[in-house]
This record gives structure tokens, C-alpha cells and sequence, in this order.
């Protein structure tokens, strides 16, 4: 398939004469309510306001891809605003970054496989500075959707866990006391580290949430001052005491798309990867979101 298919020019507005990321966005999802591609656009619109993360891609200064899989929409469509003089999207303390063009991507959950390559094919795309002016140089909707690099672009072959993963993540065992897994999160700046045996066999997963729950209340990493005194507890637990047991796990073969989309429902930033038991390596949210945005 190609991008265009997910392309009208009843969904493209030129100029999308808006001047904030805000009023550009709702004007997008308006033409997509219209195109019969959302059913209720009320009820999108107050998630939309949440701003999460996950949502949007701000691909420097040629564009935002702002992208939406949600059980309102009917199918999985794509609407295209282009504004020479640049939408504006404020950030923290006065800060703020522009671009000319906003495109927003919406479907349903049981499109979500597809609906990743929509978006991956669209930020690799807006990625160039070429494809930006071909879309300022447009001089109707038409015009857009009949683009060279909308009509030509194949969707990328779909992504499997593999492709992305992390293959030799950083692990610990059952016994290494608490302490020193803590410091090592710390330090490493991770967010979890899988628990595995000998043998790679996963048994658990350590992650900061365990250690805020476990560790904090006893001051296990403060100085030793006997503030709050519980010798048993803070000296003697180990990684095996803290670590939670039902890990939410990923096999390599699987569809990027699908793991993706498995990640926003439970809300999890992160998931190991494995085969017949055995840790094979380690998938983030980050690690998508790179290979999202990647020329």
C-alpha cells in the first residue's frame, strides 16, 4: 500500500491558517470527523487535551505528526494542514517550536499494526526537507494528495520486536542485594533491570516502581542514620525479596505494531524479550519511538 491511500483532498486544508498547534489540531480532526473517519469527535477530542507523550512527533522545524488509535475512529485515515508562516506549539517557561506542517493520524485499535506503519512512513518522509517544500510549494488539496511521495512511498515491511530490541540488556540475579541493583538503576539511568538465573531463565523484573515501594520508606540508600530503624528489612533484602514476578513479556517475532500498541494499554514503558523462557533482550517505548522518527 502507499501512503496516499490514506490520503483525500477533502482532507487536506491549505493554508491551515491557524497559528497554535492546538487550534491546528482540532481543525485536522474536524475534517476527519467530516470524512466519516471518526465517530465521536467530542469524546476524541477530550483525550487529545491530555497531551500524552506517545501522541506526537516533532520532527525539528519541518513538522508535527500527531497521531491518535482510539476506539472513536471508523478507520484508519490521515489529514494534512500546510501554513507557510509556521504553527506554533508552546512548551514550559515561554518556550515554543514551529513548523509549517501538521499532519494527524487516527484508526482503530485493531489497526494498529497498520496504523505504525502510516506514522513511521509519514515521519521518515517529513523528515526531509524536500518533501516540506513540495508541500508548501502545493497549490491545492489536490495537488498534495497527487504528490510523487505520497503516490511512490511503499509502507515500510512490517517491524518485528527483533529489529528494535535491545539484544544484550543489562540483568541481575535473585541474590545481588537490593542495594546494589538500586545504585546500578541509578546510575545507569534505566528504568528496570530483568532478573535472570544462570542460565538466562527470567524470574522477574526490578524496576524503580519496586524500589520507590520497598526501599525509600526505610532509607536503604541514605547515609545508615537510624531515622528509621529497621536493620532486618533495609541490610538484608535482596533483589528476590523486591522483585515483582508477573512480567508482561514479548517474543522476538512479534509485530513491533502489536507490541506497541500492548505497551499504551498497560502502560508499561518497557518489556523483556523472550524465547523459551529465556531473556533474549530488552524492548522501551524509546527504542519505538527512535525507530519511528529514524530517516
Amino acid at each position: 500500500m502507499k501512503l496516499s491511500d490514506f490520503l483525500a483532498p477533502s482532507r487536506v486544508i491549505i493554508p491551515l491558517a491557524c497559528e497554535t498547534l492546538d487550534d491546528a489540531r482540532t481543525a485536522l480532526l474536524e475534517r476527519l470527523a467530516a470524512s466519516g473517519a471518526i465517530g465521536d469527535l467530542e469524546r476524541l477530542l477530550s483525550r487529545v487535551v491530555e497531551e500524552r507523550g506517545e501522541d506526537m512527533v516533532a520532527i525539528a522545524d519541518h513538522a508535527f505528526l500527531l497521531h491518535y488509535r482510539t476506539d472513536t475512529a471508523t478507520s484508519l485515515q490521515v489529514a494534512i494542514g500546510v501554513y507557510r508562516n509556521g504553527i506554533r506549539r508552546m512548551l514550559a517557561e515561554d518556550a515554543s517550536q514551529q513548523a509549517p506542517v501538521v499532519a494527524v493520524v487516527v484508526g482503530p485499535p485493531r489497526l494498529a499494526a497498520r496504523q505504525l506503519q502510516v506514522v513511521r512512513g509519514l515521519a521518515r518522509l517529513l523528515a526531509k526537507r524536500e518533501s516540506v517544500d513540495a508541500l508548501l510549494d502545493a497549490q491545492s488539496p489536490e495537488a498534495v494528495v497527487r504528490l510523487p511521495m505520497l503516490v511512490e512511498h511503499d509502507l515500510p515491511e512490517q517491524l518485528l520486536v527483533r529489529d528494535l530490541m535491545t539484544e544484550r540488556a543489562r540483568t541481575t540475579k535473585v541474590d545481588v542485594p537490593l542495594r546494589t541493583a538500586a545504585r546500578e538503576l541509578i546510575s545507569s539511568g534505566l528504568g528496570a533491570l530483568p532478573v535472570v538465573d544462570d542460565e538466562q531463565r527470567l524470574l522477574g523484573m526490578l524496576s524503580v516502581r519496586e524500589l520507590m515501594r520497598h526501599l525509600l520508606a526505610s532509607e536503604v540508600l541514605s547515609d545508615g542514620s537510624p531515622r528509621v530503624p529497621s536493620p532486618l528489612y533495609a541490610a538484608q533484602r535482596a533483589v528476590g525479596d523486591v522483585m515483582t514476578r508477573q512480567v508482561l513479556c514479548v517474543a522476538p517475532e512479534q509485530p513491533v505494531a502489536q507490541v506497541a500498541a500492548l505497551m499504551i494499554n498497560k502502560d508499561v514503558e518497557r518489556v523483556p524479550v523472550v524465547r523459551d523462557g529465556r531473556l533474549v533482550g530488552f524492548l522501551t517505548r524509546g527504542d519505538i519511538v527512535r525507530k519511528l522518527v529514524e530517516p
